[in-house]
């Protein structure tokens, strides 16, 4: 925590800001705090100072906060950016870490569990809080009431598709018409959350939906 000699904290809500702002001083007395409120004034910032530490707000009035993790670790590979959010989802979490976030931490985890998350990126550990790393594990691990099921006909027509045959050629090996067998397959990427023929058959062979012979 040493090498941690200026801070940045972009946070349009005040309140939110004055509470990163304790838990930073917590963790790192006597360290100058910078504050912004839009990424206008974090770019303004980050133009003028060098920040060793950016705890960064996502959903900014004048933007998303994975813009400017892009750009400032562009500059300032070795700066730490951690991303201090509502957002839960894979989604938000999947943007900021390819931006460059070192760590990804939720305002509404307990006021202990935060900064001991905190505490541990600043120290090298794994860089995310304790409630996004069980989301993550639970996109791996479904719950039983959450498995995909298909029907017998989806995975007639998956098996099919997977094996390289086109949708008229797999309709006439189940004698159906190729808007049923179409159907078919488009509810089976619904149900698969994917767009293509090759995601379909990796996350059916990996769920255990079909067979990869």
């Amino acid at each position: 925590m040493n090498e941690i000699q200026k801070i940045l904290i972009i946070e349009d809500i005040p309140e939110v800001s004055f509470w990163l702002h304790a838990q930073v001083s917590a963790l790192l007395p006597e360290r100058p705090i910078d504050h912004a409120d839009t990424l206008a004034m974090a770019n303004k910032a980050a133009s003028l100072q060098t920040y060793d530490l950016v705890l960064v707000d996502l959903g900014l009035p004048d933007g998303n906060g994975s813009s400017f993790i892009k750009a400032y670790k562009t500059t300032q590979p070795n700066a730490l950016c951690v991303v201090t959010t509502i957002f839960d989802d894979a989604e938000h979490l999947i943007e900021a870490l390819r931006a460059g976030a070192d760590g990804y931490l939720l305002k509404d985890d307990t006021e202990s569990d935060f900064i001991n998350q905190l505490a541990g990126i600043l120290d090298g550990r794994p860089p995310l809080s304790a409630s996004i790393a069980r989301f993550l594990l639970e996109q791996f691990h479904p719950n039983k009431e959450e498995q995909i099921v298909l029907t017998q006909r989806e995975t007639d027509m998956l098996t099919l598709a997977a094996k390289g045959l086109s949708v008229k050629h797999a309709a006439e090996l189940l004698g159906i018409s190729y808007n049923t067998a179409a159907g078919y397959l488009k509810e089976v990427y619904r149900k698969l959350q994917v767009n293509t023929r090759a995601e379909a058959t990796i996350k059916a062979i990996n769920l255990g939906l079909i067979n990869a012979k």
